[in-house]
């Protein structure tokens, strides 16, 4: 699994474009530092993203699958007590799939505005793009602030997908390490370095 920063959608650019220019693929450090706030003082806490699954992948039949079920972030080195600020999800397919489709685990679509509560935090997708069209399949969520007071986990609402890619090891468009078919989950905490994502993937091949 690989992790990197990911630019706030709060900085102008409108939710699509971010989602869609992010370099989810680069491997850096997942590390956001929080500015202080007016109430309280976060000090030097940070946020992660993690992926609940590694992708299964069949490479001679050009298919794969896997769960996001278990994805999420954490905010991390919390000192004080203060609030988060809004959270922010995504889960993200991109790479060289050729089909593919993201769904709730009971093969159940998600639904742009619904509300899914999901251990204990009530999420709203806020974006969504699960068709082919561009070849973008994503869906974003949003929650409300909490007060921390220690180092926090939160869940995002579970997820399935499968897709498929061209199959074999050699020739354009197949999946290759600097170019793989990933899952992807992207993680923000409005106050933590303003809002600023975080991701983590799960990639085929593995890099």
């Amino acid at each position: 699994m690989t992790t990197e920063n990911i630019p706030s959608a709060g900085t102008g650019l409108s939710r699509r474009a971010v989602i869609k220019t992010a370099a989810w693929a680069t491997p850096v450090i997942a590390v956001a530092v929080a500015a202080p706030l007016a109430s309280a003082s976060p000090g030097t806490a940070r946020t992660n993203a993690f992926v609940g699954s590694n992708i299964s992948a069949n490479q001679s039949a050009g298919t794969a699958s896997g769960s996001l079920t278990g994805s999420g972030g954490s905010i991390t080195n919390v000192s004080g007590s203060w609030d988060s600020g809004k959270f922010t999800g995504v889960y993200r397919l991109r790479g060289p799939w050729s089909t593919a489709t993201l769904t709730k685990p009971d093969g159940s679509s998600f639904v742009l505005g619904e509300t899914i509560s999901y251990s204990g935090t009530a999420w709203v997708v806020t974006g969504l793009n699960i068709s082919d069209d561009d070849a973008e399949w994503f869906v974003e969520f949003e929650a409300p602030s909490i007060t921390v007071t220690s180092d926090t986990t939160v869940l995002l609402p579970g997820a399935i997908y499968s897709g498929t890619f061209v199959p074999g090891t050699t020739g354009p468009g197949r999946p290759t390490k600097s170019n793989p078919i990933q899952a992807a989950v992207a993680f923000g905490a409005e106050h933590v370095n303003s809002g600023a994502l975080v991701g983590s993937s799960s990639n085929f091949p593995a890099g």
